[in-house]
């Protein structure tokens, strides 16, 4: 038989038994540490209750705990006179998560297969089954997964079905569950969970097929995003349906709920750009039906290091009395906001729109700081901020639109009024008809709003520290 085989196979061996006493070192090494870090953070404690380690695999006990004691006595010094400890007592949340690993590059146990690391977390959460219940012998909360040889992550989690056991509220909660695969550079999230509804005999809340879909790089550091620090990622969150009623028989419908954001870091620049965009496909029942709502908001050239130092001072101050914070905020501003504002921060409104019945409504803005070299002597001076302010928004609506936003207005003025507060609902209606044309034609003669032949049109620019509006000159008398 070839020798070099021989010697081959035998190092090959060799490696694969060595192989998981190193990785299952590096996961012992990489658990603590991040405890630690945690620790660190004044939100949480966590403790290891205990570690077997092994050749081929390690089990653990981590008990994680929310102090939140300390900071609901923090707050109400300044808000509220001799309050004792006692008053703003309460039992600490806590959980204790049992989680076991195998050691790769080829793992036994639960299940056979080749990877660095397979892994399962299950939260018992026995102590909140006073509030909900869910079948015995089930965790509250799984994951389980593997961290491939190249450090792939993949994973699934999930949250059993719920219902509430307060004979006051019935609450039910269908589950959820989710799954994140690896892909490409970054990690792709999906989750789902069917229903949730809350009724307590005078309010009921239920709410539809919530999805969620989260994309990250497989490079970014959770326990900072933990943190709060920003890391490069998309996100959508969406509701199908969601329905309010009351006592009175009142419901209101809201169809097509999502959030959306996205976030790019420019490491040459150290600034990053976030989005955020809130939409609603309809809502009816309320005081307005609706629909096609949104409103996309663009945050430009935040500097990562303002944003990670304004993190860390939120953190560093959760516990702090609130008669004591403002000075720490000031002194905090003073040393860090001019980083920020010297990155010509943005922040732009991208989309926004509606439609009602009669009518859509739709219109953008953008703001921009340029030409900061350094604070001003006091925050609160307008004129400051005007001299360094580039702005200019457009809205276009259409004139069943505004005219029906003006009526409501204007009924709602005319009934608070006394002299007409004898009148009925429809004369308010009749009477506000006969109002509203003139009023917008006041407007129009003013150039607060261009009237065209469907719509009515307005734009605002500053710059310079000079106003315009609709093309006229607008007197600022606070600015330079």
């Amino acid at each position: 038989m070839n020798k070099a085989f021989i010697l081959g196979g035998g190092v090959t061996l060799a490696a694969l038994l060595i192989a998981p006493t190193f990785i299952g070192n590096s996961i012992e090494t990489k658990t603590r540490s991040t405890l630690a870090a945690l620790n660190e953070q004044p939100l949480y404690s966590a403790s290891i209750i205990s570690y077997d380690k092994g050749w081929f695999s390690s089990s653990a006990q981590i008990e994680i705990a929310l102090d939140i004691n300390g900071i609901l006595a923090a707050q109400q010094v300044g808000n509220t006179q001799n309050v004792s400890a006692e008053d703003v007592s309460m039992e600490n949340p806590t959980v204790i998560a049992n989680v076991n690993a195998y050691h790769g590059p080829i793992y036994f146990g639960d299940g056979v297969g080749i990877a660095k690391v397979k892994y399962n977390i299950a939260v018992q959460g026995e102590a909140l089954r006073e509030y909900v219940t869910w079948p015995d012998d089930v965790p509250l909360y799984v994951n389980e997964g593997t961290l491939g040889l190249f450090n792939g992550l993949n994973y699934s989690d999930a949250i059993p079905a719920l219902q509430g056991v307060d004979d006051e509220l019935t609450l039910k909660f269908s589950g959820f569950s989710g799954e994140a695969k690896h892909d490409g550079d970054g990690i792709r999230y999906q989750g789902q969970a069917e229903s949730l509804s809350m009724n307590d005999g005078t309010f009921s809340f239920e709410m539809l097929n919530t999805t969620a879909d989260i994309t990250y790089s497989d490079d970014v550091d959770m326990l900072a995003a933990m943190n709060g620090e920003l890391f490069e990622g998309d996100a959508a969150i969406a509701i199908e349906e969601m329905v309010f009623s009351d006592e009175t028989g009142t419901n209101i419908l809201v169809e097509a709920l999502r959030v959306i954001t996205n976030t790019d870091i420019d490491e040459d620049t150290n600034t990053a750009n976030v989005y955020v965009e809130y939409a609603v496909g309809k809502v009816e029942g309320a005081a307005q039906d609706a629909s096609d709502m949104v409103i996309g908001i663009a945050i430009n050239n935040l500097d990562v290091d303002f944003i990670k130092a304004y993190q860390d001072f939120s953190n560093a101050t959760l516990s702090t009395p609130a008669d004591e914070l403002q000075e720490k905020l000031q002194a905090f501003i003073k040393d860090n906001l001019l980083q920020q504002l010297q990155a010509e921060p943005e922040i732009n409104i991208t989309k926004l729109a509606m439609t009602l019945p009669e009518g859509s409504i739709t219109g953008t803005a953008n703001s921009k700081l340029v030409g900061v070299t350094a604070l001003p002597d006091t925050l609160e001076d307008p004129s400051y901020w005007v001299s360094h302010l580039l702005a200019n928004a457009q809205i276009k609506a259409d004139k069943a639109f505004v005219e029906s936003m003006a009526s409501g207005y204007m009924v709602a003025e005319l009934a608070a009024n006394p002299q007409t507060q004898g009148m009925t609902a429809e004369e308010l209606q009749s009477l506000a008809a006969q109002q509203v044309p003139m009023v917008l034609n006041t407007f129009v003669e003013q150039g607060f709003i261009k009237q065209t032949e469907n719509s009515y049109d307005a734009e605002f620019v500053l710059k310079d520290g000079k106003a315009n509006l609709n093309g006229a000159e607008i007197p600022l008398p606070f600015a330079q």
